[in-house]
């Protein structure tokens, strides 16, 4: 008799344990669905304020000659909820598209509608090994090889003109790839701007034998996330803009607060007489500054 009672304590014990498992799982699981539902919600919050924001600045452009600044939002792709904050932005600035993701060409097609400029991300191999996405250039590849991914990649776009990479420490200094690649962007008539991941980048150097256009980031505005780190680095960006007569300057879609961190800056920037263009002008109507045009 008390073999069998020790028996169904054991069973039920079992299945108490069981029971107790499953129901860890499914919590975690909810836990992740509502920490994506969050992020989401946050970001259609803080699109809806940026758009309200937005309607109530007065654009004055400026009067005389100012300094040119170029806004560059990287890693466009892997989802549209943290796009449209920028979109809502009542100024030029350029989109840098990851090829091959989910949302690249809806992305495109959001931007194009908008009237936004934008570029392709071009990954490269990086330093460290980590895996740059689809669509990547890496170390060893043949001309062969590098002309058909710029060409599968530019499908996607709708007759780009530029490109700026994504990772690429490895890449960008290899000079072997970066001939390849400034001799394919040269048949196609696409501008590169050095994202400038590595100080040993040679991409300057092959743009300027192939003849492609070129630029290099001046800026990189979100290392830190946090909001007044944000803005000294747009305030180092205005700096270079006022030495160099411009400034490129690269952010991240990711980066919550950078919407509406350049939206809040936006009219003190006009009312101190600096320009904000697309990537593409510096190319195409600025053909006298030697760092921007070979």
């Amino acid at each position: 008799m008390n073999e069998k009672r020790l028996k169904v304590v054991i069973i039920l014990l079992s299945l108490i344990v069981s029971l107790l498992f499953l129901a860890v799982i499914l919590l975690q699981n909810n836990n992740l669905k509502d920490v994506t539902i969050d992020n989401k919600v946050k970001m259609e919050r803080v699109d809806t304020e940026i758009e309200d924001k937005a309607e109530k600045i007065e654009i004055v452009e400026p009067v005389l000659p100012g300094y040119d600044l170029y806004f560059v939002i990287d890693d466009v792709g892997n989802n549209i909820f943290q796009l449209k904050p920028f979109l809502e932005l009542p100024f030029n600035l350029t989109f840098a598209v990851l090829p091959g993701l989910r949302y690249t060409a809806e992305a495109v097609r959001l931007i194009k509608a908008a009237g936004k400029d934008y570029i392709i991300h071009q990954p490269i191999e990086s330093v460290g090994g980590q895996n740059p996405g689809p669509g990547a250039l890496l170390l060893g590849m043949s001309k062969e090889q590098v002309e058909t991914i710029i060409t599968d990649n530019i499908a996607d776009y709708y007759g780009v003109s530029g490109m700026n990479n994504h990772m690429g420490s490895a890449g960008t200094a290899d000079p072997l790839l970066m001939g390849y690649l400034f001799e394919v962007l040269k048949e196609k008539h696409i501008y590169f701007l050095d994202s400038r991941t590595t100080s040993k980048s040679v991409a300057r150097e092959f743009a300027k034998t192939a003849g492609v256009p070129f630029a290099e980031r001046s800026i990189f505005l979100d290392n830190s996330k946090d909001r007044v780190e944000i803005i000294e680095s747009v305030e180092e960006g205005l700096t270079v803009s006022k030495n160099k007569g411009y400034a490129v300057m690269i952010g991240h879609i990711w980066t919550e607060e950078l919407a509406g961190i350049l939206l809040d800056l936006y009219p003190s920037l006009l009312e101190n007489n600096y320009a904000l263009n697309n990537l593409t002008d510096l190319f195409t109507g600025n053909d006298t500054d030697e760092d921007s045009w070979y």
